[in-house]
């Protein structure tokens, strides 16, 4: 054979070599499967955690032990004709109905699979629109519902409009029921638009509360209106240890994010129809009977990966496997909740398990559990409650100390996954009015990896703690700043807007009148805070040079961070003030020196001048031409000492005098003169006999 013979079977090969045996098939995947994870890893730094790569192994392995190939079998049932897979899909339909049911106490008529929220939302929306009305449908929507959602929606959907529901006064997301009832009431009479559908959370994303679901539903049904929740409680019924057969969500349809709740990737949004129809079909090929919804058909609509996923879920793991990612979110974020009360200036914004109503039986129908609802989420903030004394803009300052916080804890607990919330609205305690906070969150059904126990909890609440006690010290040295500055003369304090530290103050030399500033003495003033910050910096981080940047104060200041204890202000208050005066009487001391010598110099230029002026007089004209100076030289020469010649100067230090350079060139070495600055008690009478003996310096 010839070698052109065997490239072109190489390229072009035969049937028996298409088919590969199920031994290659398999070296094949993990061959492809490692080279595609080391690249993938390749691109992490090499000082990365090691704890980093385990977790996304733990991920991996953990979808591959729950789901399995299921990409596999979704490829194959995507090749089959559309007949084969109408009739298949009504058995795998009702096994996984069936599973749920069990699982989640959820009674539902059938379940659709999305792989967005948003896509759940079209279709659910589509099912409830009435078909005999030609108004634009109105969506009722709480306040914090997804802007980009409520776009998408919109432009896909022609025939709705979107209304929002206005908020509780003592909660930023919980419907006001009555406010509902005035907008239904409101709409029902509207000839252009009707009322549709109330869209409720059981456990909002902001603050994990629940609407009362049950009100909502029996104001909706005397409307004819559908009632749709999400939220991440509903699925928390299969955590009760017994549920009565009568209990189901108040609610005709609900979306849950199966892969929040399980902790398992690529797992889909599960959406449950709980309204009855009448319109469903049963199937009788195989000798069984499987209902069918008509909604079922949908799935087909799509890929089938979601709905494979599900099932496979279902036929390879058991419910305690499949639960162990919701029973240690709750845990976990009970464990936090119940700790941070013990800490006195934590303030808790979401926690409502002390209410009455906070039950199972405000979101389930029926003979519902009074037990308490999980918490999915801890929304906490560092508080400061002394009434005698504030800080100016409490609020503002606040949420500053609580970015810090926030900064230090998620550098010292990466794994743990804290989030900086911004803009919450609450009712202030002691008024009607709102006030909008920042404040960390906690939700750990929000990250797939369970890799926290109680001990990295134990130690998240020690370091808040800490800091808690850093930041009463430092909110309380802010309040003693303006009233401890006035024990020190040359310090003024600033106001810096932004800066979560105590302050700032500025030192002032004492030569300088603090009233009467001039460009001049602004930038001695400059000089000075940038010489303290270089200094102070080295040894306490405390200290940091701000300012420069204001149009109407552009002088430089120094900003004081965080402290440990309320002592340490007067402690960074005295270094500065002593920092301050070494530093004023250094620069003094440099600038008198500079002008002494700049007055030296010039003098010494002035003596040199004339000693020229002296000796050009006394060589004469004639020795200064090119030509005849050589023949005068020859004719008459020069003496070659003259008491004339042009001598150095140098310049005393201690006296601040120039003197001539002539002894020190005569006895060849540095002659050490005695001043009038220097005189001693001892025989002042002889002193000008004594200085004009020349001393050598060993």
């Amino acid at each position: 054979m010839s070698s052109e013979q065997a490239d072109m079977e190489n390229i072009i090969p035969n049937k028996t070599s298409i088919s590969l045996n199920e031994e290659q098939i398999l070296e094949l995947n993990n061959r492809l499967k490692t080279e595609f994870m080391a690249d993938c890893f390749s691109y992490m730094h090499i000082d990365d955690d090691v704890d980093a790569r385990q977790h996304i192994h733990s991920v991996w392995n953990r979808y591959l032990e729950c789901v399995g190939n299921a990409a596999m079998l979704a490829a194959f049932f995507d090749t089959l004709p559309y007949h084969i897979k109408i009739s298949v899909l009504p058995k795998y339909q009702n096994e996984i109905v069936q599973w749920c049911e069990q699982l989640f106490h959820i009674h539902s008529q059938t379940i659709l699979y999305s792989t967005y929220y948003l896509e759940a939302f079209q279709r659910i929306i589509r099912y409830a629109l009435k078909n005999d009305q030609y108004k634009k449908a109105i969506i009722y929507i709480p306040i914090d519902f997804n802007r980009d959602w409520k776009i998408d929606l919109t432009s896909s959907i022609s025939n709705i409009r979107f209304e929002h529901i206005p908020n509780k006064n003592s909660c930023d997301d919980m419907i006001d029921i009555q406010k509902l009832e005035e907008l239904i009431k409101r709409d029902a009479k509207d000839a252009l638009s009707y009322p549709c559908m109330v869209i409720a959370n059981a456990g909002s994303t902001l603050l994990g509360r629940c609407d009362d679901l049950n009100k909502i539903k029996q104001l909706c049904e005397q409307y004819d209106i559908w009632v749709h929740a999400i939220g991440d409680l509903l699925g928390s019924l299969t955590l009760l240890s017994s549920v009565e057969n009568n209990v189901n969500i108040s609610c005709d349809s609900l979306t849950m994010d199966l892969k929040k709740l399980f902790g398992i990737q690529n797992l889909p949004c599960a959406t449950f129809l709980l309204r009855s129809v009448n319109d469903t079909k049963e199937n009788d090929e195989t000798n069984e009977t499987h209902k069918s919804h008509p909604l079922d058909q949908s799935i087909l609509q799509s890929s089938s990966i979601s709905f494979l996923s599900v099932w496979s879920l279902s036929q390879r793991c058991s419910n305690e496997k499949i639960l162990h990612h919701m029973k240690q979110s709750f845990e976990m974020a009970y464990f936090l909740l119940t700790r941070l009360k013990q800490i006195k200036h934590i303030r808790i914004l979401n926690d409502d398990r002390e209410q009455e109503n906070n039950t199972y039986q405000r979101i389930c129908s029926g003979n519902a559990s009074d037990e308490i609802l999980p918490t999915s989420v801890v929304i906490f903030r560092f508080e400061y409650h002394d009434e005698r004394e504030k800080p100016d803009n409490l609020i503002d300052y606040l949420d500053l100390i609580n970015l810090w916080l926030f900064d230090k804890l998620s550098q010292q607990h990466s794994k743990i996954n804290l989030a900086f919330v911004q803009n919450i609205h609450l009712q202030s305690s002691n008024s009607s009015n709102q006030t909008s906070l920042n404040a960390l969150s906690f939700a750990p059904l929000e990250h797939p990896i369970d890799n926290i126990d109680q001990n990295d909890m134990q130690a998240l609440l020690d370091n808040i703690q800490q800091f808690s006690n850093i930041l009463l010290s430092t909110v309380i040295a802010r309040i003693d700043l303006p009233t401890s500055i006035t024990k020190y003369e040359n310090l003024v304090p600033i106001v810096v807007p932004n800066w979560a530290g105590i302050g700032a103050v500025r030192y002032i030399p004492s030569t300088i009148d603090r009233l009467d500033i001039n460009e001049t003495s602004a930038y001695e003033i400059n000089r000075i805070q940038s010489e303290l910050a270089r200094q102070l910096q080295t040894n306490d981080s405390a200290f940091s040079l701000g300012g420069g940047s204001d149009e109407h104060d552009s002088m430089l200041y120094l900003r004081l961070g965080m402290i440990r204890k309320r002592d340490d202000l007067d402690i960074l208050l005295q270094k500065i003030s002593h920092a301050g005066k070494e530093t004023e009487t250094s620069l003094k001391y440099i600038e008198d020196m500079a002008d002494k010598i700049k007055m030296g110099i010039e003098k010494a230029q002035k003596d040199l001048e004339n000693e020229n002026l002296q000796l050009l007089a006394q060589d004469g004209l004639l020795r200064q031409l090119p030509l005849v100076s050589n023949i005068m030289s020859w004719w008459s020469p020069a003496p070659s000492a003259s008491p004339l010649a042009t001598k150095g100067r140098s310049f005393d230090l201690n006296s601040g005098q120039v003197e001539s350079t002539e002894d020190t060139y005569l006895y060849r070495m540095q002659i050490k003169k005695q001043t009038l600055a220097a005189q001693t008690h001892a025989d002042t009478s002889t002193t000008s006999n004594n200085s004009s003996e020349p001393t050598t310096n060993h």
